[in-house]
């Protein structure tokens, strides 16, 4: 069975030949050490290992802003972005870049850029046309991104003001969140049209931290919980599931995702406390988990603990289908060639159905 036809089957909660097996998204500085420990120079973990293939496209919006270099050493540099955004980005190590000014900071400020999201401003991306055709032609599972609407206003204006203007002022975020809604799926569909063929659609956030979500599962219904049912509306008019990534403990967004019809959770980090046998048990027959092994413990090493963090994992959610394996979150370099090969070869041997 191709990568592709495995993964849609379990994003439909159906059964395969065996679960999707994916390499984790391991960061640069991981396989640049594995290459020390044994990769083969010239070959990816998943091809050394024989991993399911996934690739995809992200079309993201931005607001024009002029892009620049504001200052720069070999540590860091600080730029702003073309959504007007400061941010200082390191160079010498792999890790998520900080924010530290914004030029929307107000409903005028947003209106007056607002105009921007005019598909006439975006090129159509060939080349992203060109690459989801030979992902099909080569059974490679290959999805398509556009911005998360609630998760562009969060970088956009700042964590700490654009959670103040959605207990304040919830129509200027509101209004952001619509018009982001509308031009991704505008531009999706521009491509779809022109012949690009994609799997699914995943959606990226960041919309929970270590105890919960960022705001109140009553404000997401209120103000957000359209515009996921306006996506997957859309998405089901297509035939493409949705992946939804977050970070932090979702154990109160999964319902909401359920609400809208979003078809699976990714990538349920371990260490906030998200475990995908107790959300197997309670959510199972309404939507897909991809992930949950606990890159702590494959990075600790102990052979013992890799066979049961991966092992008793698997066999709980891959019952009944709906199951994707993968890292909790991404592959740190804390983890070893040998740590990584042996959790994937424990993960393969509980894998088929």
């Amino acid at each position: 069975m191709q990568p592709r036809e495995r993964m849609i089957k379990a994003l439909r909660r159906e059964v395969s030949d065996r679960i999707p097996l994916f390499d984790g998204f391991p960061w640069p500085q991981a396989e640049e050490r594995w290459r020390k420990e044994g990769l083969p120079e010239g070959q990816s973990p998943a091809d050394a290992l024989g991993l399911d293939r996934c690739g995809g496209a992200w079309v993201c919006a931005n607001l024009g802003f002029e892009t620049k270099t504001l200052e720069e050493n070999e540590h860091y540099r600080i730029e702003i972005d073309a959504n007007g955004v400061t941010t200082k980005v390191w160079k010498d190590q792999y890790a998520t870049p900080l924010q530290m000014d914004f030029a929307i900071k107000t409903l005028a400020d947003w209106k007056k850029r607002a105009e921007m999201l005019d598909l006439e401003r975006f090129p159509l991306e060939k080349n992203v046309i060109e690459n989801s055709v030979k992902a099909r032609e080569s059974g490679d599972f290959h999805f398509l991104t556009i911005d998360e609407p609630i998760w562009f206003s969060l970088r956009l204006l700042g964590h700490d003001n654009c959670l103040e203007r959605m207990a304040d002022e919830p129509e200027f975020i509101e209004d952001i969140v619509e018009r982001i809604t509308d031009f991704g799926l505008r531009r999706a569909a521009r491509l779809l049209d022109a012949g690009g063929r994609f799997d699914a659609l995943w959606l990226w956030s960041d919309l929970c931290y270590k105890n919960g979500m960022l705001y109140s599962p009553a404000l997401h219904r209120r103000h957000f919980l359209k515009c996921h049912r306006r996506i997957k509306e859309w998405c089901a008019g297509r035939g493409l599931p949705i992946i939804y990534h977050c970070d932090g403990n979702v154990s109160e967004f999964i319902p909401l995702l359920i609400e809208a019809g979003i078809d699976c959770i990714q990538p349920l980090e371990a260490r906030c406390g998200n475990d995908v046998r107790v959300y197997k048990r309670r959510y199972g027959r309404d939507i897909a988990f991809f992930g949950n092994i606990n890159m702590d413990i494959v990075a600790k090493g102990d052979r013992k603990e890799i066979e049961t963090e991966v092992v008793s994992k698997i066999e709980a959610a891959k019952t009944g289908g709906g199951y994707i394996h993968h890292s909790d979150h991404s592959v740190p370099p804390t983890v070893s060639w040998d740590n990584y090969r042996f959790w994937q070869k424990t993960a393969r041997r509980v894998a088929d159905y």
